[in-house]
């Protein structure tokens, strides 16, 4: 707004020319004819925020902070903009709401006319107003690309190299762009579905789910095959799509326990199992086939098989689905990839916080009734109110073992870490194993045993932790083969048992990242991260962020928490925040790319000073 007001450059805009192939294209409630049209590949985010200023509210796309634009304000003397602040603009007749000069609402001039006693040069202010206002008779120039040959691997290439230090495109973009060129409601509906499944705890993007459409109308992953699809039926295979994803999470739920997103690690594989559920008729045939799907899953999960390009192992898969044995032919590609594999001890070896075992963990304490160490109840019940919310416990408590010389990172080893009530992590605290789990065993026999922890006293004093983990890690080995053979033989571990009133709302189970009882842990640190960064507007950060090798597909580290997009989505650098990691680690962020914090204080900093003052000094 500045720029424009005084008339400075605020770059081109660049367009796309494709063609509309069909006639229900709508712009403004009127129909367009088939032919050219133009879709705005740079300057969104220019025209979003001159259309929410001009109109006082954002258009229906936005997800961002409305306030932007209904809070920007103009100093008709001092010619500045800036953000409503009451002490300085409530009842100043100098500021003025930057929206109401553009509407044909003449309250701003009634009120600089009610005070032009104390207003001498009330027409040089009423000739700023209307400086404002001139801004929509500004010519911004453009220019377009055109030509068959434009493809959308071309538009993307040219896009991202001449908007290289700012906004990325991506395939995605433009194929929704392209969709809501015909069917303007797509993007709402599109996000209509991800919110009902993020409030049952899954949390997906426009991207993953145009990749589940794409994969069910094209039969591929890459979005250039939407290009020539018709609208009806990208609308038919939404409407598929999103009931095959509600039976994939259903059963995943009912069946897994898998009702938090932290459990989902590997959301890359939806676009295989939703094709395979379209092509079931929308439902799985029998609990054989249910099972099995589920054991594909997590084999792919654990191991690793879309940490590679992404693109080429769905595609592959996608094409398995193809012959008269899917199932067998998804198990070849894996077996092809990843080998035959066997769940080892050494794989429970490992950070939780990093660890692709840690939704087997969480899933095999639910299925195999692991047991509350303070009520002896099962852990597989929904939870009927605040006190008996599932939480994460240390065994041995992380404060207890850096008093003795153990390391966090030794500390959080997944060996080291089992579930329990709210209550009952209050009631365990700070102690040690070797004094609360004679109790545990003496007033609720065998639920050490349900969570797969040596009952030798012995190994519960903190000079044998070591030993201690070694032993859990393979009992934990044995009962993850166990379950993941009992998948894969089609059985199905008993559904979820539903206990509450008739018609009584029951709310779903959390987990939550951190112990209670240890409020200065590395995961009550990123905790507290999360909430800063949401509360300021900024995109949410990934949790336990994978980074692999693009040739390889080979794990390369695991960063505690990051923003591989940035911190304002796709928009600043890429952030990571490291705890208690090693060089090695922080060389890796720093290979690829990354901003590296290694503590929460500096993280504050940067977001304070680059971000977030960055934002207030350009509205």
């Amino acid at each position: 707004m500045n720029s424009l007001y005084r008339n400075y450059p605020v770059g081109s805009l660049l367009m796309w020319r494709t063609r509309a192939e069909q006639a229900d294209v709508r712009t403004n409630g009127n129909a367009l004819q088939a032919g050219p049209i133009d879709l705005l590949l740079d300057g969104q985010q220019r025209v979003t925020s001159l259309y929410g200023v001009v109109r006082g509210s954002p258009p229906s796309f936005f997800d961002g902070d409305a306030k932007a634009f209904t809070d920007l304000y103009f100093n008709l003397e001092s010619g500045d903009f800036d953000f409503f602040v009451s002490n300085r603009m409530r009842n100043n007749p100098l500021w003025v709401k930057v929206s109401s000069l553009f509407t044909s609402s003449q309250d701003w001039i009634t009120n600089l006319t009610a005070n032009q006693s104390s207003l001498p040069n009330l027409h040089t202010l009423l000739q700023k107003g209307m400086q404002v206002r001139n801004i929509l008779d500004m010519d911004l120039p453009d220019q377009s690309l055109t030509g068959d040959d434009k493809t959308t691997d071309v538009v993307v290439n040219i896009f991202n190299k001449v908007n290289s230090g700012g906004t990325k495109l991506s395939h995605g973009d433009l194929a929704l762009a392209r969709i809501c060129a015909h069917w303007p409601e797509a993007r709402s509906e599109m996000q209509e579905r991800l919110e009902k499944w993020k409030a049952n705890g899954f949390d997906a993007d426009l991207d993953w789910l145009l990749r589940c459409v794409t994969a069910v109308v094209a039969g591929g992953s890459k979005y250039q095959r939407l290009e020539r699809v018709e609208i009806p039926l990208i609308k038919q295979s939404l409407r598929e799509t999103a009931n095959a994803v509600d039976h994939l999470l259903e059963a995943m739920r009912s069946h897994l326990y898998m009702d938090t997103d932290r459990v989902f690690s590997s959301k890359q594989a939806f676009p295989v199992m939703v094709k395979y559920l379209v092509k079931q008729g929308g439902r799985f045939p029998d609990q054989s086939t249910m099972a099995q799907i589920l054991h594909w899953y997590f084999t792919v999960a654990i191991w690793g098989r879309f940490s590679g390009p992404t693109e080429t192992v769905i595609n592959q898969d996608l094409g398995a689905l193809e012959g008269d044995a899917p199932i067998e032919s998804l198990r070849f590609n894996f077996r092809q990839s990843q080998g035959q594999r066997t769940v080892t001890h050494e794989n429970f070896d490992v950070n939780y916080t990093k660890s692709r075992f840690y939704p087997l963990l969480y899933v095999m304490s639910r299925v195999h009734d692991a047991r509350d160490w303070g009520t002896g109840n099962q852990l597989r019940h929904h939870s009927l109110g605040g006190h008996t919310n599932l939480e994460m416990h240390h065994i041995f408590p992380r404060a207890y073992l850096g008093r003795n010389g153990v390391p966090g990172s030794d500390a959080n080893n997944i060996g080291n870490i089992a579930f329990q009530t709210g209550e009952t992590n209050r009631a365990i605290g700070s102690r040690p194993p070797s004094e609360y789990m004679p109790e545990i065993v003496e007033r609720w026999p065998g639920t050490l045993e349900s969570q797969w922890v040596p009952t030798d006293p012995e190994l519960w004093k903190v000079e044998n932790y070591s030993q201690f983990i070694e032993k859990r890690r393979h009992l934990l080995a044995e009962a993850a083969n166990h379950l993941l053979e009992t998948l894969r033989s089609g059985s199905l571990p008993p559904a979820r048992e539903q206990i509450a009133a008739p018609n009584a709302v029951v709310p779903p189970e959390v987990i939550e990242p951190v112990s209670s009882r240890d409020p200065d842990g590395e995961m009550a640190i990123l905790t507290e991260i999360g909430r800063f960064v949401s509360g300021n507007g900024l995109a949410p950060g990934i949790r336990a962020h994978e980074v692999v090798s693009d040739d390889t597909g080979e794990l390369i580290a695991v960063f505690d928490m990051a923003w591989p997009d940035g911190l304002q989505s796709r928009y600043s650098q890429p952030v990571a925040v490291l705890i208690d990691e090693n060089n090695e680690v922080r060389l890796a962020a720093n290979d690829a790319g990354f901003r590296v914090f290694t503590s929460p204080e500096g993280f504050r900093r940067y977001v304070d000073r680059e971000i977030l003052a960055e934002e207030v000094q350009s509205p």
